[in-house]
Parts: structure tokens; C-alpha cells; sequence
């Protein structure tokens, strides 16, 4: 007997994206496209190849990366732009086969900055572990911080912080953080099990050149408490400060 998919009743023959609908098998790049592309568009190329080579995908050639988004931009009125680029993998229903093939979404819509110029966080109420190798790419399999995030909506806080199984923090569900006392500026190791930010690396490499000791480490909660600057960043909104930190709210609930 054939396969046979059905959306609301009706036969469903579209299967170029289904893996990744099932699967969560997907990856993807966030930038701002203002009026040209970000100084560092091709370490978002490598870290979206990078995390095809993880789950199998067939990569796309930078010229095609570059190529789709043109091809969306050149549609759109606005010159300020919020870019989502996503690999979409096409295959077999099977979960362990491969996927033959890699088709390429692109969402444009006007960029809107960060609405605070401080933000809030408090810790998500679950752990992630330093060793899933999901933490390290942007996947589409996104489930776990669309939770934590809605976590921290709920209580009124902007994002929510992970930490790992060692209790040591981690990153937010959309950003690394930093933190600063004196002339020092922490910031979690990647092996903690976080994204390694494109901005991240900027940030660090800055913050070396105007002569701050960069330490990245393993830290708990007890380490940020009497920072004297918290603060978050990523590729869309660059750095923003944390104004409030609920640090203990997994303690207490």
C-alpha cells in the first residue's frame, strides 16, 4: 500500500518539506538586511553549512545562499530588513534515511528593533544538556525554547535563561550573554551546550581590543549576581542590556 498524508482531510502532495515538518531536520540564519548585507554574512553561510554537515542536509553554495535572498529582498518595498534564511530537507518519510535533497525558504518582513532598550530574564523552568549537539547550530527543532520562552512571558519577563545539567547558565532562548565586573567580561563556554553567536565572537574580539580580560567558562547563578553589566546579543537586535534578572526563580517555584 502506498503512503498516503492527508491536511484536514484532504491528500496532501507536496512532500518537499515534510522531513523537516516532521522532524524538526532543518536549519536556519537570522540577520538584518539594511540596505545591504551584514559584515558578517559569510560566517552565517559557514555556521548554516556547518549545521547541514550535522543533519545530513545537502549544503547550498554560498552563491545560492546569497542568490535567494536577493531574489526575496528584490520583492520587497522596505530597505530595513528581518531575514530568515531555512534549509528545508526533502526525503524518505523513514526517519534514519538521508534526505536527497535541500530546498531553501527565505521570510523577509520589515526589521523592528528590540521595543526595550533593557531586557528582562528569569531561568527556564527545565534543563538542556551540555552534549546534545543541537545546542551548538540553529535547527529548526526549536520546541524547547519556544516553551522556555513562553515560560518567561507568563511571568513577565522578556526571555528565560537555560541552565545545563551541572546548573551552570548557558544562553537564552535566543541570544548569548555576557556579563562585566571591573575589567573583566564573562561569557559561558561553548561547552557548556550553547550556540556559538556570530555576534558573540565579535563582542569578544572587541572587548579584547579595548583591554578587557575575556574569561569563558563554566559559571553558575551565585557568579553573575553582583555583575556590575549584564547584557545579551545577537545577530538581529546586536547587544542589549539586561535591566532584570530573576536569578533564583528556578530555586523558588
Amino acid at each position: 500500500m502506498n503512503e498516503i498524508i492527508t491536511v484536514n482531510g484532504e491528500l496532501f502532495d507536496d512532500r518537499r518539506c515534510l522531513r523537516t515538518l516532521m522532524y524538526g531536520e532543518g536549519v536556519f540564519e537570522t540577520f538584518r538586511y539594511n540596505n545591504g548585507y551584514p559584515s558578517k554574512i559569510k560566517n552565517h553561510y559557514r555556521r548554516m553549512v556547518e549545521g547541514a554537515k550535522l543533519l545530513g542536509l545537502k549544503e547550498i553554495s554560498e552563491e545560492d545562499f546569497l542568490y535567494y535572498v536577493d531574489k526575496t529582498v528584490e520583492k520587497s518595498e522596505e530597505k530595513d530588513l528581518y531575514i530568515k534564511v531555512i534549509l528545508l530537507s526533502e526525503g524518505n518519510t523513514e526517519y534514519p534515511l538521508l534526505p536527497y535533497k535541500t530546498n531553501v525558504m527565505v521570510i523577509a518582513k520589515p526589521y523592528r528593533p528590540f521595543p526595550k532598550e533593557r531586557i528582562s530574564l528569569t531561568v527556564a523552568p527545565f534543563r538542556v544538556h551540555s552534549s546534545n549537539p543541537l545546542l551548538r547550530i540553529k535547527t529548526t527543532n526549536f520546541a524547547e525554547k519556544v516553551i522556555a520562552k513562553r515560560y518567561a512571558k507568563e511571568k513577565g519577563y522578556d526571555d528565560a535563561v537555560f541552565l545545563n545539567e551541572n546548573g551552570e547558565i548557558t544562553e537564552t532562548t535566543s541570544a548569548n550573554i555576557f556579563w562585566i565586573k571591573g575589567k573583566i567580561m564573562y561569557t559561558p563556554s561553548v561547552d557548556c551546550g550553547l550556540l556559538p553567536g556570530i555576534t558573540r565572537e565579535a563582542v569578544i574580539f572587541e572587548a579584547r581590543k579595548q583591554g578587557f580580560t575575556v574569561v569563558e567558562g563554566r559559571f553558575y547563578l551565585e557568579d553573575i549576581k553582583d555583575a556590575d553589566l549584564i547584557f545579551v546579543t545577537n545577530a538581529l537586535n546586536g547587544i542589549i542590556r539586561v535591566g532584570k534578572f530573576d536569578l533564583f526563580a528556578q530555586e523558588e517555584d
